[in-house]
């Protein structure tokens, strides 16, 4: 289908990772491998100090200290259950024109790890996340996507407001692509400046239970303009779906 603006005309779902693909939080699981009593005071005192990366690099050096092998860490990845129906979910939107993107403050070798091990890597169009490699002693480094300080709502290594209308403006120009529907899913705090960027053509899909959807609710509270975006709660795959094929 062609747009007014002669654009090819596709929908657009935009996926957290970590409690919306993934049942679990990657790094916490990776994390959970250690015996706790080697995570010190210091160590847990980095999260305040300095941010969830650096915390989560201390991790992985302690990993790697105590005889976890890249293999031990990507098994622990694997072993996750998705968020039931999730991966038919998906499945189901790349058989009908959507574009299919994530965006998560997890790192890449954990994401593609998950989505190899799943057989969906093959219906994501583009991951924005932390970038990480395994390095030649078998510790994994992990990176900021960017550095930011224009959003307060996002962490300081990744905006996800930011990226999704970099996403959006870089399909337009240069892939002559519109998207007519936008479908932003998450369940995390980090979630809500997406969604509030999201326009009449948008769909704020936070996962019920979870803390999104109060503190969206929360943040368009003190808008002083309207919402225009359409928020659908969700509880599990089959329901996201139902939910989605009711807006098409």
């Amino acid at each position: 289908m062609i747009s007014s603006k002669g654009c090819i005309l596709r929908r657009l779902a935009v996926f957290d990772f970590d409690h919306t693909i993934s049942e679990y939080n990657t790094d916490i699981v990776v994390r959970d491998l250690l015996d706790q009593s080697l995570i010190s005071p210091e160590i847990k005192s980095i999260v305040r100090s300095c941010g969830w990366i650096p915390f989560m690099q201390r991790i992985f050096r302690l990993l790697n200290q105590n005889g976890f092998t890249p293999s031990d860490i990507k098994s622990a990845i694997r072993a996750i259950p998705e968020v039931p129906g999730l991966k038919s979910c998906i499945k189901e939107m790349a058989a009908n024109n959507f574009h299919i993107i994530i965006i998560s403050d997890s790192n890449s070798e954990f994401i593609k790890a998950w989505n190899d091990f799943n057989d969906i890597e093959k219906y994501i169009h583009t991951t924005f996340t932390n970038p990480a490699k395994f390095n030649s002693n078998g510790l994994l480094e992990v990176h900021s996507f960017h550095n930011q300080t224009e959003c307060s709502l996002s962490s300081k290594n990744l905006c996800k407001g930011k990226i999704l209308e970099d996403f959006l403006e870089k399909q337009f120009n240069e892939a002559n692509t519109e998207y007519d529907k936008v479908f932003y899913i998450g369940d995390g705090k980090n979630d809500v400046c997406p969604m509030l960027r999201l326009t009449e053509n948008g769909y704020a899909c936070p996962r019920d239970g979870y803390s999104c959807y109060d503190e969206l609710n929360a943040a368009i509270a003190k808008r002083s303009e309207k919402y225009d975006a359409k928020i659908l709660r969700w509880r599990n795959g089959s329901h996201l779906a139902n939910l989605i094929w009711r807006e098409l």
